[in-house]
């Protein structure tokens, strides 16, 4: 490999690094704001009720704020995109009002659930970018059907005595998202890595994991589905083991 190139490659491997640090950072930032809403907006005394209902006043009215601020960020992003600009800022922006967004209405909405939500949601959205910046884009699109099995199961022992309707809904979701990604997976196997002329894949890339992946995210559905919530804890496990086993052969593939 020429000077040149080991330089180019050495660049681009920092800028990834340095955009997996923003994630981190950003995910670290954020689970001290979810301690600190947990502390004083969840598990307050009878002294602390007042300054919890303050609390969720401002959350309903921050996220709205947010999400105005990340539409103004997306709209910076494309005019930028469009003039040939540099597009970090106003990318990291859109992500950042979009991400603080979703925070606030998932916690002043479902309140403690949406709170337990998020302290898992945060970091595993953290270890998604991580996959995207450092591995292959297929390890990516496995992780991320591993990622909603995971929700899904979370979500049928924490909701299944509560509200079975949205538990359902929720199962529709993941299985729709699911087929999709695995009838688009079909499509970039017969084109080799494109879509139309777009380069989403690797023309070599394995196909393999992608469809094992969808189908460990349908069994776990349908069996959670079947047979309940002890089911649904054995198909946690079951899926987090594959994804060890996804991990460990990607990143022998990554040396």
């Amino acid at each position: 490999m020429k000077k040149e190139e080991r330089l180019a490659k050495k660049q681009k491997e920092d800028q990834a690094l340095n955009r997996v640090l923003w994630w981190f950072g950003g995910a670290v930032v954020l689970e001290f704001f979810l301690l600190l809403l947990n502390r004083f907006g969840i598990n307050f005394d009878a002294q602390g009720a007042g300054l919890a209902a303050g609390i969720f006043r401002f959350l309903r009215v921050f996220a709205w704020v947010c999400l105005a601020l990340a539409v103004a960020g997306v709209a910076w992003w494309a005019m930028t995109k469009k003039k040939g600009g540099k597009t970090f800022l106003p990318g990291l922006c859109a992500l950042a009002f979009t991400s603080l967004f979703a925070c606030a209405f998932a916690a002043a909405v479902w309140k403690e659930l949406g709170v337990q939500f998020l302290y898992v949601c945060v970091p595993v959205v953290a270890v998604l970018a991580l996959i995207y910046y450092l591995y292959q884009r297929e390890f990516f699109l496995v992780a991320l059907l591993g990622g909603l099995a995971l929700f899904s199961m979370w979500a049928y022992r924490k909701l299944v005595y509560v509200e079975l309707r949205l538990v359902y809904g929720i199962f529709i979701a993941v299985a729709v998202v699911t087929v999709i990604a695995m009838v688009l997976a079909v499509v970039l196997q017969r084109g080799k890595g494109r879509l139309g002329a777009v380069r989403v894949l690797p023309k070599k890339a394995n196909y393999l994991p992608l469809y094992i992946a969808g189908a460990v995210t349908l069994a776990s559905l349908l069996v959670t589905f079947l047979m309940g919530a002890n089911a649904a804890y054995v198909c946690l496990i079951g899926t987090v083991a594959w994804l060890f086993g996804a991990a460990v052969y990607y990143t022998v593939r990554l040396m």
